[in-house]
């Protein structure tokens, strides 16, 4: 796909600090696509649709597509779109904004894009409670290590990779090469009976609580789902006091990544 060629056509200029970096292979875009594994009652949401390359693919294949772009300079490339694309000029931040941190349903059921870099944090961030069927994104390399490191997204997300994707593969080229990686959420910890997960689950429900807190609710609570029965206050605190959590995590909120490996460490 000559990529070059279409933005020249529309006299268009990437703008690398809004993350345009188009990709111009097709394989790719397909195997980005495939990997969704879609259907006509698949409902996606694409972030970033820049010149409508991985947009139509998705069009041909889902029942419909919400899709994003926050540069206006594209609509003349963007109206041919298929009828089945429900297009947005503004930014994804404010559709996809987190609403509190509970189980809750979207208006589509996958989400497939070339994203963003600058908005994955808050995708991550509103993907950690919405029921969904698969997520599937060509992200920097590096940002695979984010989703792995960070306490928060690691609880939520292992990110598999698909293909690793050269940087000569987009127009212009980035600084970095990129992957096509499958989002899979890790299991409800309530089924998997990981304690230890629950309460990390739990840290960051009540991110604004003291963390001593957090976890004192989180006991009480997995106490009377697992077994069944209620317990104290007093006993969770025991509970708590018994692990030998550094008491100056405790007595913060829970913003640090320490609290979360403490959590993960102690409650295995």
């Amino acid at each position: 796909m000559d990529v070059q060629r279409i933005l020249e056509k529309h006299d268009l200029k990437p703008n690398p600090s809004l993350d345009q970096f188009f990709m111009k292979d097709e394989e790719i875009i397909n195997l980005t696509v495939e990997s969704a594994k879609l259907n006509k009652k698949d409902t996606v949401l694409e972030i970033g649709s820049g010149i409508g390359n991985l947009t139509k693919a998705l069009a041909r294949q889902a029942g419909k597509v919400i899709a994003f772009e926050v540069d206006h300079r594209f609509k003349p490339i963007l109206k041919g779109l298929p009828p089945n694309v429900e297009m947005h000029y503004a930014s994804a931040v404010k559709y996809f904004q987190l609403r509190g941190k509970f189980l809750k349903k979207a208006k589509f059921n996958k989400v497939v894009s070339n994203l963003p870099y600058s908005l994955l944090e808050p995708l991550l961030h509103n993907l950690t409670f919405l029921l969904y069927d698969k997520v599937i994104l060509l992200i920097p390399l590096k940002a695979v290590k984010t989703i792995q490191q960070k306490p928060i997204f690691s609880c939520f997300f292992v990110p598999k990779i698909i293909a690793t994707v050269p940087k000569a593969k987009f127009y212009p080229q980035p600084k970095t090469n990129s992957a096509v990686i499958d989002l899979i959420r890790r299991e409800d910890p309530i089924k998997t009976k990981d304690l230890g997960l629950f309460l990390r689950w739990c840290l960051y429900q009540h991110e604004g609580q003291l963390a001593k807190n957090s976890l004192m609710f989180g006991l009480i609570k997995w106490h009377k789902i697992i077994y069944g029965r209620q317990i104290t206050k007093n006993q969770a605190r025991q509970i708590i006091q018994k692990a030998k959590i550094n008491p100056q995590l405790l007595n913060s909120k829970p913003e640090s990544r320490q609290i979360y490996d403490a959590v993960k460490e102690k409650f295995k």
